[in-house]
């Protein structure tokens, strides 16, 4: 009876300031190491067993925080696996010799585990907050947008406004209807065009529907005559989608003479806007499709290597005249992540992505 008292009055609070002290313990030793200069192989050890203990430290507190029904265990996940996944990458960097243990990473531990009289929160909620707007820009969007369902509103409003164009298309075509209000209640119309101009025609379209018709009007009014018109469309006759309206233009394109060298040396700035990053379309001078090119390919191949030798000839292609059933069905059939869509002359006018597709199939 006696003993199992005992065991009662060791609380999760308690075992996670067990395992906090270890974690100081170490990162003092490793402190005191560096400093003196120590032998390379016994500041790698120590780093390694930081690892572990924060690595078993950071399973605990997910253990307790399911068990508890703690509400924003999503996003402390986000940033342990962002924590650890800069810890592991130094491990493997330092054991192989290539650069010494980065400081800035002992610094972030060290504020994570150090005791705070004023945090009222066993899993130290506000030292982690720093932390995640630290590591936000390394986020998914999907990641983000679970993760924004577990602030308040004002928090929300914060953390999304800071995010870059891209970063925050996505993730506002990631949360549910009723996030999505809020977020675009937060920002400026001016703000939210940008958003919605990122995205391709039927993202915008799935989006917008969950506004109000001012705020789509609004929005709407914000984006070119061309936009608005392939946006308008899908949101009011989505019996009879044309793929003309649901194709992206927002792929990378080159034609068949470039080199493979050239193509990886442009990637960078042609893949900054674009909604299709594993593909690029291969046209010629009147933009008709020639083939398609994998940037795995392209990749593996000498740098002087054309991309008519590499591309794909063999190009599944839909007509802007097939329907979304038929569309669906052979992304379906050949397991592609975007199809080029031609014209009856065979040229190229933009680009289905099968995420897409699945939006107007839900409508």
């Amino acid at each position: 009876m006696q003993m199992d008292d005992q065991i009662r009055d060791f609380s999760p609070s308690d075992a996670l300031s067990h395992d906090s002290l270890q974690v100081l313990l170490v990162l003092g030793k490793l402190a005191e190491t560096l400093a003196a200069a120590g032998e390379p192989i016994r500041i790698n050890t120590l780093f390694s067993d930081l690892v572990e203990r924060v690595d078993s430290h950071f399973s605990l507190e997910e253990r307790l925080m399911d068990s508890h029904g703690y509400p924003g265990r999503h996003w402390h996940r986000l940033v342990h696996r962002e924590l650890l996944n800069e810890m592991r990458v130094a491990q493997a960097q330092a054991n192989a010799g290539r650069t010494a243990i980065d400081r800035a990473i002992l610094r972030r531990v060290r504020a994570l585990f150090s005791p705070d009289e004023d945090e009222d929160d066993v899993f130290r909620g506000r030292a982690k907050m720093d932390l995640f707007k630290e590591v936000l820009r390394a986020l998914h969007p999907a990641d983000l947008a679970e993760a924004l369902s577990e602030f308040d509103l004002d928090q929300r409003a914060g953390i999304f406004g800071g995010l870059k164009t891209d970063q925050a298309s996505g993730t506002l075509e990631e949360v549910g209807p009723q996030l999505q209000r809020e977020l675009v209640a937060s920002l400026s119309i001016e703000r939210v065009a940008e958003l919605i101009d990122f995205m391709t025609p039927a993202q915008a379209a799935s989006v917008l529907r969950n506004l109000t018709p001012a705020e789509s009007w609004a929005i709407l009014h914000q984006l070119g005559a061309v936009r608005s018109r392939k946006i308008t469309a899908l949101m009011e006759k989505r019996e009879s989608e044309s793929l003309r309206h649901l194709a992206t233009l927002r792929y990378m394109r080159a034609g068949p003479d470039m080199s493979c060298g050239d193509l990886l040396g442009s990637y960078r700035s042609m893949a900054a806007s674009a909604r299709v990053w594993r593909y690029i379309y291969v046209i010629s001078a009147e933009g008709s499709l020639l083939g398609a090119v994998d940037m795995r390919d392209a990749l593996m191949a000498e740098p002087q290597t054309r991309l008519s030798q590499v591309m794909m000839t063999n190009w599944v292609a839909l007509r802007e005249t097939d329907s979304v059933d038929e569309a669906a069905a052979q992304l379906e059939n050949y397991g592609f992540d975007a199809l080029p869509v031609i014209d009856a002359e065979g040229l190229l006018i933009g680009v289905l992505v099968a995420r897409d597709v699945m939006t107007v199939g839900e409508w």
